[in-house]
């Protein structure tokens, strides 16, 4: 039996980094993922970050992740992305199942 209900998953989780704030290393970004928001009842078209440190990608839907990776990184080009370091951790969100989302930060 899995070690936990999140085995085999490809994204992470606001509820997986359990409060603490965790700096990963930038491995890709990709586009075209898509997400289902509880709140809309939408799919909303985004992308993946992958990351050299975890399997676990971050999927990235709205705009204010998407400004606070542009903050974090100092580019909005995926490209020049790769190989900078940014910092997860999470805030309150009414809009999340679990109540909580992933925010980013410069690491």
């Amino acid at each position: 039996m899995s070690e936990s209900i999140y085995d085999g998953l490809e994204y992470l989780y606001a509820e997986q980094l359990n409060g603490k704030r965790v700096t990963l290393t930038i491995k890709s970004v990709s586009g075209g993922a898509e997400f289902f928001c509880p709140t809309s009842k939408k799919k909303n078209v985004g992308f993946d970050i992958a990351f050299e440190d975890t399997p676990k990608k971050l999927g990235v839907t709205s705009v204010t992740v998407r400004r606070q990776l542009r903050a974090a990184t100092g580019t909005e080009n995926p490209e020049e992305m790769t190989g900078k370091k940014i910092t997860l951790y999470t805030e309150p969100s009414k809009k999340s199942v679990s109540g909580e989302a992933i925010r980013i930060a410069k690491a």
